[in-house]
């Protein structure tokens, strides 16, 4: 049976640091725009590449949340001991434990779809979904509104700092989930896979695009490669910032992501409005005869009166 919380149990944190892939999903706010599902992995080199933010519960006297503590998974998707260990002590102390963050290492890839609809302005839902592949069936979704902590910035800077992360060639940024459902959920049509090893593909493509860049190849290094894949998203939204404006100022034309008749062709989509500027001209202009109407019959109505009235004089 499902079960819905309104933020992330502490008891399930330890099954989920032990995965090693795990899915996003997000959309743009545009209903005949396209709805996204990528896949994430972990590596075997940096990380930790997910995790959660912890925070002491207030109690009944203090008014202040206790110092946030650090709960991640390591690059092998096992979880850290030394807070996790399962015994009473531990569970004694989830009970002043609240979890309302998770976040993940966005790797630089060809699309950029999760990030653009994130920046969308009042967009920012997104999904996340782990189930385990060995070992009792569960499904867990945590549903909240992400934040984009682009490579760079400070607050890129501070998550990377505050959370021990050792980011790996080819990090484009930290996408930061404000928590505010969990769901549980069964998952005994899921198949039991075995763990064989990590793909280093990846990380071997964008480790030459960083150290091109840093060797002075700006056309082959990884701010071009951001302008020009990472810059908007299939529908034409805005995608990585940085890839924005490196587009800009060294004129890199970002891909064409969509082929065919459903391919965005005046700008990127946007929500269709309920109500337009004609629509509330057209109202305006409605409004304005039925008034006239009515207080040209309110006039004839006040004259034929006054008549009858000097009639019946």
């Amino acid at each position: 049976m499902g079960v819905f919380y309104e933020t992330l149990p502490p008891s399930l944190v330890t099954w989920l640091l032990e995965q090693k892939v795990f899915w996003i999903g997000s959309a743009p706010l545009a209903g005949d725009g396209h709805i996204n599902v990528s896949p994430k992995g972990v590596s075997d080199k940096g990380g930790p590449f997910f995790g959660v933010i912890k925070e002491r519960r207030p109690s009944s006297t203090a008014t202040v949340t206790g110092k946030p503590t650090i709960q991640n998974g390591h690059s092998n998707g096992t979880a850290d001991t030394d807070t996790e260990n399962g015994n009473d002590n531990d569970k004694d102390k989830d009970k002043d434990i609240v979890i309302r963050k998770f976040w993940y290492m966005d790797l630089t890839g060809s699309g950029i779809e999760t990030t653009s609809h994130l920046h969308e302005p009042g967009n920012g839902r997104i999904t996340v979904m782990f189930n385990a592949f060995h070992g009792p069936p569960r499904i867990l979704r945590i549903f909240g509104k992400g934040n984009v902590l682009e490579y760079g910035t400070r607050e890129f800077n501070d998550i990377v700092s505050s959370q021990n992360i050792n980011i790996i060639p080819g990090t484009r940024s930290i996408i930061l989930v404000d928590i505010d459902q969990v769901g549980t959920s069964c998952g005994f049509s899921m198949p039991c896979y075995d763990f064989v090893g990590f793909r280093s593909t990846l990380n071997d493509f964008f480790e030459k695009k960083v150290a091109d860049e840093k060797a002075g190849k700006r056309k082959t290094g990884i701010e071009v490669y951001w302008a020009h894949k990472n810059a908007c998203s299939m529908d034409g939204l805005p995608g990585l910032q940085r890839g924005v404006k490196t587009g800009i100022t060294e004129k890199v034309t970002p891909i064409k992501k969509m082929v065919g008749p459903t391919a965005p062709v005046k700008g990127p989509r946007r929500p269709r409005q309920a109500f337009t500027v004609g629509h509330l001209i057209l109202v305006a202009i409605l409004s304005f005869l039925s008034t006239a109407v009515v207080i040209l019959f309110l006039l004839k109505l006040g004259v034929g009166g006054y008549r009858l009235n000097r009639a019946l004089a």
